[in-house]
């Protein structure tokens, strides 16, 4: 190689086409290593017969046996011994598979781990593309939706097992939050999942995935005209510096599913499945006597749903509506009322700013009289009313002066920004339609993908599945590869 650099800087190559050799190079020096290291493993002869640790009887296998393996540096082939109880009978020992502590299918567990980098943000095809340029190897659409499949079952279960972060680097506050994104299915799927708490008239071959996220914060004290400059990027209020950042965000996205319980089936809703899992996150996380705050939209089965699953006093509870869906309610008002644009960003200021100081009873009392006294068309009148009736039924959730003055945030970033990048980035794409037992998996990766814990998720997952696979492993200690021996 050392040649190579020489005469490519003698005769003036480009950088990208001594890059592309270098490293071309440096995986066939991969390769060929991970070649040599997987002989010196030997055939796994631990004799014709072991004795496990419960006093079971396992028989060596009469041939050893070849496996296909996949690396980041190419197709490797193992041959090597099997036990089992007989003949016939499951494989319960693979010597060379426990020592290199292999993964139970093709591919190895760095090769699992590089290919969802790929697939997390893009379609499978495109990930397929750029494995083949970069790897320089050919792994199919197939191959890459199974590994997902599998890696996305370890995601979910880890999600279900995250540790409680250290109460020293929480925030001040505990916030809950939720929402629901619409996810394409294809069409015979998407008949069999029931349509929980679905907002959309006509779904068509969406079914909604429930949002859940967990965080905490510290408080940031802002005032009623803040909010409104910030809204409206006016510059003339000055804004609070150094605003807190949530702290260990914890998301989920979850589909309804089905359970058996004996002979009968039961659905569970996806809201269920979310909300339910987040309560578990609350418990652990909530100090004693610390409020839990509930800061979503106004869907009402959603805020149902959470009375239902986060078992909290209503006393150590504060529920906030996201100012976001306030503001696109009034915003649709002012539409109804004037033509011009103007008039409607002096409407929406003013309203914003006096449901903010606590006046939102005033808002919609003012709105009906207008719905009642101006020259508006039935459709129109309607139109006012609908958000009449928004706002009203929501009024309990709107004590922003409060919140505001409590240093409560009042806007739902952070599940927005989950419906967003955790699913329609990936799941929405155009074209797309997904089926469950591929969609589900896939939510799973991109939640733990999108954390902090990515890194984490995959020694746990070696960790916990080498356990499960490689019960015997004990049966190695004394075990000398041949090629090593010599």
């Amino acid at each position: 190689m050392d040649e190579y650099v020489q005469q490519a800087a003698r005769q003036g190559k480009p950088l990208h086409e001594v890059e592309r050799t270098l490293f071309d190079s440096a995986l066939k020096i991969g390769f060929a290593a991970t070649e040599q290291f997987l002989q010196l493993q030997g055939n796994g002869d631990l004799g014709e017969t072991v004795e496990t640790a419960d006093g079971r009887t396992l028989q060596r296998s009469a041939e050893p046996t070849e496996r296909p393996l996949r690396t980041v540096f190419g197709q490797h082939t193992l041959r090597a011994y099997g036990y089992a109880p007989g003949p016939h009978k499951k494989i319960e020992l693979r010597p060379v598979d426990a020592r290199l502590a292999l993964a139970p299918g093709d591919f190895s567990y760095l090769f699992e781990q590089f290919s969802q980098y790929f697939c997390v943000d893009q379609a499978f095809g495109q990930a397929a593309r750029g494995i083949q340029m970069v790897l320089r190897q050919q792994v199919s659409v197939n191959s890459l939706e199974g590994i997902n499949r599998r890696v996305g079952q370890q995601a979910g279960q880890f999600l279900d097992q995250l540790a409680t972060p250290p109460a020293a680097q929480e925030g001040e506050l505990l916030l809950f939050t939720g929402d629901c994104k619409g996810v394409p299915l294809v069409q015979e799927e998407a008949q069999q999942v029931p349509v929980f708490q679905q907002e959309l008239e006509r779904p068509g071959n969406r079914r909604m995935a429930t949002l859940a996220g967990v965080y905490s914060v510290d408080r940031h004290v802002r005032t009623p005209q803040q909010i409104v400059a910030a809204l409206f990027r006016d510059d003339s209020v000055a804004q609070p510096q150094d605003r807190p950042q949530p702290q260990f965000k914890h998301v989920v996205a979850c589909f309804a599913r089905q359970y058996e319980d004996g002979e009968e089936t039961l659905e569970v809703s996806g809201t269920t499945e979310a909300f339910s899992w987040a309560a578990v996150q609350v418990e652990a996380r909530r100090r004693p006597g610390q409020r839990l705050i509930r800061l979503m939209h106004g869907q009402e089965s959603l805020w149902e749903a959470a009375d239902a699953c986060l078992p909290v006093p209503a006393e150590e509870t504060v529920d906030i509506l996201d100012l976001m869906h306030v503001s696109s309610q009034v915003w649709r008002a002012a539409k109804v009322l004037y033509q011009q644009q103007e008039p409607r960003e002096g409407f929406v200021r003013d309203r914003l700013l006096r449901i903010l100081q606590g006046e939102g009873r005033g808002v919609v009392s003012g709105l009906r009289r207008m719905a009642s006294t101006w020259k508006l068309s039935r459709a129109e009148r309607a139109e006012i009313r609908k958000v009449c009736r928004y706002l009203e039924s929501n009024l309990h959730r709107m004590r922003y002066d409060e919140s505001l003055r409590a240093g409560y945030p009042i806007a739902t970033g952070v599940i927005e920004g989950a419906c967003r990048h955790l699913v329609k980035d990936r799941m929405e794409r155009s074209g797309m339609r997904w089926r469950l037992a591929g969609a589900q998996p896939m939510l799973n990766v991109r939640a733990v993908y999108q954390s902090s814990y990515w890194d984490q998720f995959h020694k746990i997952r070696i960790a916990e599945e080498q356990d499960r696979i490689h019960p015997h492993r004990h049966l190695l200690a004394g075990y000398v590869p041949k090629p090593l021996a010599a």
